[in-house]
């Protein structure tokens, strides 16, 4: 094997390579928990009492009626947003080398 383990070579190790893809999952994780756990207080309040329980199926029926031609306008936005992104990354690497 000469040194190689697995898809890491470590002669060919960059510091910072690996401190990005550290960040990434550092903040993807730290997202997911913060977004976890607002939405678990949200449930809670809106089972705590009558009151609340009955803004809680107004907010449901306020998300149900959503207009889903804008929505799916913008997600489609939103991905050719992402497309051109890739794109362009994958330029910039073309171009790097």
């Amino acid at each position: 094997m000469g040194g190689s383990y697995g898809w890491i070579m470590i002669a060919e190790l960059d510091l910072f390579v690996l401190y990005r893809w550290m960040l990434a999952l550092i903040c993807m994780v730290y997202a997911a928990v913060v977004t976890w756990r607002s939405l678990s207080h949200w449930l809670a309040y809106f089972h705590e009492s009558r009151q609340s329980a009955v803004l809680g199926r107004y907010t449901i029926v306020l998300l149900l009626r959503t207009r889903w031609r804008r929505f799916v306008s913008e997600f489609v936005q939103i991905t050719a947003l992402l497309v051109a992104l890739a794109l362009l990354i994958y330029a910039h690497h073309g171009v790097r080398g």
